[in-house]
């Protein structure tokens, strides 16, 4: 190319550009077809990225209830109840015989 006569050189380059436009075109015009065409799987992907965030959060909601209620409030609240009930010899509730029996085989 260098060795060209520079008003070929110039039309060889101006050629190019425009080849170079004219691809861009199409590429421009396919790209906006396909974007048509998966507009409604882009709108059930955000749906679905909705949807994640919820399980997420309820998962996150589920982990606070158990770390910070159930294990230091209602456990030891339930333990307490049944070691009551047995002090006083009354019977214990089918539930409470078996987490005990649970503790009892983990030991």
């Amino acid at each position: 190319m260098i060795d060209m006569p520079e008003v070929e050189f110039r039309r060889s380059v101006v050629e190019r550009f425009n080849a170079q436009d004219a691809a861009i075109k199409e590429n421009t015009t396919l790209t906006k077809t396909v974007a048509e065409d998966t507009a409604f799987i882009r709108a059930i992907l955000s749906d679905v990225a909705a949807g994640a965030r919820m399980l997420c959060r309820l998962a996150a909601a589920w982990k606070f209830m158990l770390r910070q209620v159930f294990i230091p409030v209602v456990l030891p609240l339930a333990g307490l109840w049944t070691l009551i009930r047995i002090v006083h010899h009354e019977s214990i509730p089918d539930w409470a015989s078996a987490a005990v029996k649970l503790i009892v085989t983990w030991l």
